[in-house]
């Protein structure tokens, strides 16, 4: 992903989390730099789909971003996922843009 822009990220889940309460973190360098739960996580029974905005994007450093889903359901049984890596790649033009 890119630095200042507004990615859709869709993660395909193996288990229905419908139902459950998810967690969606972004981490660099040992911090937690973006965290998504609730209504900024569109849950269906196969996927999570979660939209950053500019200012998130922003908000990381180019090179390596962590991402883990965790999640609980009500009965109190809770899990997460593996770590999944991606690049948050540079940009020229710094700041959040305006249309």
């Amino acid at each position: 992903m890119r630095r200042g822009s507004t990615p859709t990220n869709t993660f395909d889940v193996d288990i229905d989390l419908t139902g459950a309460t998810v967690f969606i973190t972004y981490k660099q360098k040992g911090r937690t730099v973006i965290e998504k739960t609730g209504t900024d996580i569109t849950v269906t029974s196969t996927s999570l789909t979660v939209e950053l905005t500019q200012a998130e994007t922003l908000a990381l450093d180019v090179g390596e971003v962590e991402m883990q889903i965790r999640y609980v359901f009500p009965n109190g049984s809770a899990d997460a996922s593996n770590i999944m890596r991606a690049t948050a790649e540079r940009i020229l033009k710094d700041g959040v843009i305006e249309p």
